[in-house]
């Protein structure tokens, strides 16, 4: 059932992906709600609402645009479940800002190809991080997966490096400048990394631990695919899996590294994952395996409900 509707792009699959996202949204609402009854909470969790939607388009707009995906839709639901699955129970919404800022990043910056508008991809990818930056300083780090990519590309040149650092440089000097003429004014926040305790993995729920590793396993499983086919790709749709692949190593690091309040930057994860997923599924030729995966994932996210079953 799932295969006739997410192997196509239709209707019915936005619908579905959309309904069970702003489901997963209230579900995690629920968890935060019993561990911090702050007021604020319903209206952070309706902003976390419109910027899971956010996220979710742009993972559709890369697989359309960008990767040259056209059939199937299974980003979408993936994208959905995945986060379903993790266990969120806190929301931390510039870190999510920050997020979306460095995505548009990233997009601007896999559109450089050596044509005129390489300049002009280069400056609006230096333009996008620092606006994540300025939600989360941890995200200065992801220059140099961008200056990676470049590399890859064959772009990385004095002239791209200097127009990619050319708007953090503006904005600094214009910072220092309100330093200056308003004392008051905030001092730029300076970033130190502490390796995450890792609690997801190790804490009393199992359940936690299990969803967090069917997710990773899955995105190793989904990586190899994608290295084994990629010696048959075009050489645009290559570089642009080789580009993913070390996105979703950057957004590893950045998870792990960057401390316990970077553990909503798994969003960064999921979208890589997500875009990356479409394909896989389409390179079945028996629809079954997709839908024992979904089932797994029903399963994982339902499993207390169907322990008490048998309890």
């Amino acid at each position: 059932m799932l295969t006739r509707v997410f192997g196509k792009t239709s209707f019915w699959s936005y619908l579905i992906a959309f309904s069970v996202l702003i489901a997963a949204v209230f579900w995690h609402h629920e968890v935060i709600e019993e561990q911090n009854t702050s007021i604020g909470n319903n209206f952070r969790s309706f902003i976390i609402g419109i910027l899971a939607v956010i996220s979710l388009l742009c993972v559709e707009w890369t697989v359309r645009r960008q990767m040259l995906f056209k059939k199937g839709s299974y980003h979408l639901l993936v994208f959905a479940l995945f986060f379903w699955i993790l266990p969120i129970d806190k929301w931390d919404i510039w870190l999510w800002f920050a997020s979306l800022f460095f995505w548009f990043s990233f997009l601007q910056i896999i559109q450089t190809d050596g044509s005129p508008d390489t300049k002009k991809a280069v400056f609006n990818a230096g333009f996008w991080l620092v606006f994540a930056v300025f939600f989360k300083v941890d995200f200065i780090y992801f220059s140099l997966t961008m200056f990676l990519i470049l590399l890859f590309k064959g772009q990385l040149n004095y002239k791209n490096i200097f127009l990619f650092l050319l708007p953090a440089f503006c904005i600094a000097v214009l910072w220092m400048m309100l330093l200056v003429l308003i004392p008051s004014f905030p001092s730029w926040e300076t970033t130190v990394f502490t390796p995450v305790k890792f609690s997801f993995l190790r804490g009393e729920k199992l359940a936690d631990s299990l969803s967090f590793i069917f997710v990773l396993l899955t995105a190793i499983v989904v990586v190899l695919k994608h290295l084994k086919g990629a010696f048959h790709s075009s050489n645009k749709s290559r570089n642009n899996i080789y580009n993913m692949i070390l996105l979703l190593v950057s957004a590893l690091v950045i998870m792990l590294f960057g401390g316990e309040g970077n553990v909503i930057s798994w969003v960064s994860l999921l979208m890589i994952i997500s875009v990356l997923s479409t394909q896989y599924f389409e390179s079945f030729s028996k629809k079954w395996p997709i839908e024992l995966f979904f089932v797994c994932c029903m399963g994982i996210i339902f499993q207390d409900q169907i322990l008490s079953i048998f309890n």
